[in-house]
């Protein structure tokens, strides 16, 4: 097969960015445009917010399909598919509608692109379409797992039907071994390729610190949270934590909480209503241009989720900006943070445990110094987008090559 050949590459998601500011599934963004950096040419077909198109950002040509009627979708984005049927269970009716609408769009988008191969990002209903369309199309199927769906999505029917996507597809990936262990023991016999999620580290180190830190005290210290305001997030948790502090130490803390979820009007009355000298502060989402500034500004990012994470991307994003980080060792977070080498871990739900290393890393400067250079070079040599791009082009390329091989 020629090397140098521009494969036709499909992402098949539920989440994709719908406009610049959008953090749903942003990572997908991120990896679409550096694998056409190297000269691919990648489509990417996803739910959309309104009604069905095409256009291209950038290199990349991202295909919206409408599921429902225009103004009553809400099943995609927000908190997640799972989330939003946790919290809204009648939009299971849209379920179906949802996966009819993928599954035709993605055999149409088949028919009309030669394409090289479909990358399925994760396994319920993408992969499980994928695989089933390749009886009228014949194209190699790869399918990513990103976590939700090895943590999640556990039953006797469910699980049987994961087994199914990762035997039919030629091969698939996990973002972290946690991810592909959490499949169970049966997935032993197929082999993952653990490919992880990225980071752009020049990106994220160019932050600028002064400006957001201009009405701050000089010995002020900002504990930064970034993610998803929800339950198992562990922004609850975090609060507990901070009220533990010595006094001493209390009011020099800042909390700056990131993100935006069905729990954060909650939470904002807890703190307003809260005793003492606790200082947090509610940004909401921000652009995504914003947050190096937040990870330059910040002394210490926590991560106290008692969800099991797949990975955590913002621990890269912290990692790649020089700003140490104390999360909870959970899943895929063990892989990335190496507990006193690239910064601390604690077990998840233990507000004690928790404050006690916000304590530490608060008073011991050096402490944070030596985690966050460690963290830097892993996210550089571990983590760049340029890094993970190519491992995965060298996995379709494989792929493709033998599925060509194999059809002779």
């Amino acid at each position: 097969m020629d090397q140098q050949k521009p494969l036709k590459i499909l992402f098949l998601t539920s989440s994709y960015p719908r406009s610049e500011d959008d953090h749903a599934g942003v990572f997908l963004r991120h990896l679409a445009h550096h694998l056409c950096n190297r000269g691919l040419s990648i489509h990417v077909l996803a739910p959309s917010d309104g009604a069905a198109g095409t256009l291209t950002e950038g290199q990349v040509n991202v295909h919206r399909f409408q599921y429902f009627p225009k103004r009553m979708q809400k099943l995609a984005y927000g908190s997640g598919i799972l989330h939003n049927l946790r919290e809204s269970p009648s939009l299971w009716i849209q379920v179906p509608f949802f996966v009819a609408a993928m599954g035709n769009s993605l055999l149409r988008l088949a028919r009309k692109e030669r394409l090289d191969l479909i990358h399925a990002h994760w396994l319920i209903p993408q992969g499980l379409l994928a695989t089933f369309s390749k009886s009228w199309h014949r194209v190699p199927v790869l399918t990513t797992v990103h976590g939700s769906d090895a943590f999640r999505l556990k039953n006797g029917l469910l699980d049987r039907i994961k087994r199914k996507v990762l035997h039919k597809c030629e091969a698939w990936t996990a973002n972290s071994h946690a991810t592909a262990e959490a499949l169970g023991p049966d997935t032993a016999t197929i082999k993952p390729h653990i490919i992880p999620m990225g980071v752009d580290v020049e990106r994220f180190r160019k932050g600028e610190r002064g400006r957001l830190r201009s009405g701050l005290n000089k010995d002020d210290l900002v504990i930064l949270f970034v993610g998803r305001v929800v339950r198992g997030k562990g922004v609850e948790f975090l609060l507990d934590a901070l009220s533990l502090l010595p006094s001493s130490l209390r009011p020099k803390i800042r909390l700056w909480v990131v993100g935006e979820g069905q729990d954060a009007d909650r939470l904002q009355q807890r703190t307003h209503g809260a005793s003492g000298t606790l200082k947090v502060r509610f940004w909401g989402a921000l652009r995504n241009e914003l947050l190096p500034d937040f990870y330059a500004a910040a002394d210490l990012l926590v991560v106290p989720t008692s969800d099991t994470e797949g990975q955590g991307v913002v621990l890269l994003e912290a990692f790649a900006a020089r700003l140490c980080v104390l999360a909870t060792c959970v899943g895929g977070i063990r892989e990335v943070v190496e507990d006193g080498v690239t910064g601390m871990l604690v077990q998840p739900g233990d507000s004690q445990a928790l404050a006690r290393a916000i304590a530490k890393l608060s008073t011991d400067p050096e402490l944070r110094r030596k985690l966050t250079d460690n963290g830097f070079l892993r996210a550089r040599n571990d983590y760049a987008w340029e890094i993970v791009a190519a491992r995965f082009e060298d996995l379709y390329r494989g792929v493709v090559e033998k599925a060509a091989k194999g059809a002779r």
